[in-house]
């Protein structure tokens, strides 16, 4: 459980750090289908977060059957919000803030302004956004000389010029001379095209005379490859080099001599056979290095006595080692080997402890013998499950003593009531779905009284569905329930119909239970096909019903929040037929 808490936590922590998240104060749910078990359940939404101009995404805990499914993110409609009074004002979304159904300018006609140009305007009378100076066309035959008829805005306009270049057309400046061909009006024109390089102009593609500045940064370049500097010499990385004769553009950096990346090395003293040296350095990119070699010593000798022998010691004759180094003439002696007694073994029960065959020594305390502690009891177990009516519990007994105890008792199950039935008495009765249980449940009925028309009232028990002045309500299998504020003290929705009436409950083994807060409740899409939905009070005020459908799903949230009734009824009205 901690565990489970904690990662809780955790997600939590996380959702809140990606941008644009916006948490929910009050707890909403949303089923869930797991990936991983595929188990369905009803998940508490964390919070949400724009993903399109359609959609936001929904964050969920993670799965309570195999906690393998971490942090889901689900896709819903944006939902909630006021139009704008502008074009460009959308909705706000009241679960993400993101804004959507932005509706856009609705433009009027387009009409000439009397200069070659048409103009229209946004007709919402809360938005003065326009499009003007557009240029007018669209007419084949409109020329410098000949006017035509705009097909957009119907306005007359002038064409273009047919602009041609004579000869030695340079005017020197960057500019060269353009005559129309159609009413021969003279104009300059700047000069295009060519390339400027790092030496030379750009050579204009219609005059051919150099114009502009040359370009200092296109070079024809040339690369050269790298040298790395040594400890003693300079280097360069690779670089570019301009080709082109005069320009001596170059990216060539020298890089200094690296000097010597000195070690140091410690002193290590001559022994009595190997050679030592003073401290030293060496470079770790080259040769160089200050060692200077020292001769060895030569032994110096230290005498030892003889020791002799033991069962498991080894022992020696004397010899010499040397003071300085491990240098000796140490000869091993072996050891005795122990003079053995044989025991015989005692094996160990549940309670006291034994031992193995062993061996011990003649000659000194040496032995085998290794305790083996008591077994303990080993415990099997065989469990009795418990009933509706008994309880359960574990018998432990002992494979070997035949000790036993019991333990783990576990609570009677109680029965699970099926749907029930009317005994036609004022009682119901239901049988227990648990497999083998035979028993039959009965409790009275408790009805209620709705006015559903001027004169007429409808009796009914929104447990068994039995009604009078009306068809029997029959239970709708497929529904299911969940709270948005609030809590159901039971979470078994009781939703019957029998084709003009709904009802909606909440019972255990046949109470009703009182809803304290809003509730949301998904039916069959079928059951309002080209119906509609209209909630009837006990005074017999009828109230049209909205809902929204959802994946096959008709989902519907009922208010009982100063509700002092269990129970909702509902009228199906075809949509053809009025209240």
């Amino acid at each position: 459980m901690k565990k489970w808490l904690i990662w809780c936590l955790t997600v939590l922590a996380m959702v809140c750090l990606i941008p644009g998240i916006v948490l929910k104060a009050a707890a909403e749910t949303v089923p869930v289908h797991c990936s991983r078990c595929g188990s369905r359940e009803t998940r508490e939404i964390l919070g949400y977060r724009k993903y399109d101009s359609t959609y936001h995404r929904v964050y969920v805990t993670e799965c309570q059957n195999c906690h393998n499914d971490g942090n889901v993110t689900l896709l819903q409609v944006h939902t909630g919000g006021t139009q704008g009074p502008t074009c460009t004002e959308g909705k706000i979304c009241e679960d993400c803030g993101a804004e959507y159904d932005i509706p856009g300018h609705a433009w009027g006609e387009w009409k000439p302004n009397g200069n070659g140009t048409h103009t229209r305007r946004c007709t919402n009378p809360n938005c003065d956004a326009k499009e003007e100076n557009a240029p007018c066309g669209g007419d084949p035959s409109a020329t410098c000389i000949s006017p035509g008829t705009c097909t957009t805005c119907k306005g007359r306009y002038d064409g273009d010029h047919k602009w041609i270049n004579p000869a030695n057309s340079s005017l020197g400046n960057g500019t060269h001379r353009i005559i129309c061909l159609r009413c021969g009006l003279q104009g300059t024109a700047s000069c295009t095209g060519g390339t400027a390089t790092c030496t030379t102009k750009a050579v204009c593609e219609v005059c051919k005379v150099e114009y502009g500045e040359k370009d200092p940064n296109n070079h024809a370049l040339e690369r050269r490859a790298a040298k790395a500097p040594t400890c003693t010499k300079p280097g360069w990385n690779a670089y570019e080099g301009c080709t082109r004769r005069g320009c001596g553009y170059t990216t060539y950096r020298a890089i200094p001599a690296l000097k010597h990346d000195l070690v140091q090395h410690e002193a290590q003293a001559p022994t009595c056979t190997e050679k030592g040296w003073n401290a030293y350095e060496t470079c770790s990119r080259c040769n160089y290095t200050t060692y200077a070699e020292l001769p060895a010593l030569n032994h110096a000798l230290v005498q030892h006595a003889a020791k002799a022998p033991t069962c498991t010691e080894i022992g020696w004759n004397a010899y010499d080692t040397c003071s300085r180094c491990d240098y000796t003439t140490y000869t091993e002696l072996t050891a005795l080997n122990h003079d053995l007694v044989n025991h015989d073994a005692k094996a160990p029960t549940c309670t006291e402890k034994g031992w193995n065959a062993y061996e011990t020594c003649s000659r000194c305390d040496y032995t085998t013998y290794a305790e083996l502690p008591a077994l303990n009891h080993d415990y099997q177990a065989v469990t009795v499950e418990p009933t509706c009516e008994t309880d359960g519990y574990t018998v432990f007994t002992c494979s070997r003593c035949k000790d036993s105890y019991t333990a783990d008792p576990t609570d009677k199950l109680g029965h699970q009531f099926g749907a029930w039935s009317p005994n036609g008495t004022g009682s119901q009765s239901a049988d227990c779905l648990r497999q083998g249980c035979a028993h039959t449940g009965s409790t009275d009925c408790r009805k209620f009284t709705f006015r559903t028309a001027e004169g007429e009232t409808l009796t009914f028990c929104p447990v068994c569905g039995q009604a009078e002045n009306a068809a029997q309500l029959e239970m709708i299998d497929a529904a299911t329930a969940w709270p948005l504020i609030g809590s159901l003290s039971a979470e078994d929705v009781t939703a019957r119909t029998n084709g003009e009436y709904l009802s909606v409950a909440f019972e255990t083994a046949g109470s009703l239970t009182q809803p304290t807060g809003r509730v949301r409740l998904a039916l069959p899409a079928g059951l309002l096909e080209g119906k509609t939905l209209v909630r009837i009070a006990p005074d017999g005020t009828q109230t049209e019903m909205p809902f929204e459908t959802k994946r096959g799903k008709i989902i519907l949230t009922l208010d009982f929040v100063n509700s002092e009734l269990p129970v909702m009824l509902f009228r199906l009205v075809p949509q053809t037929a009025a209240l």
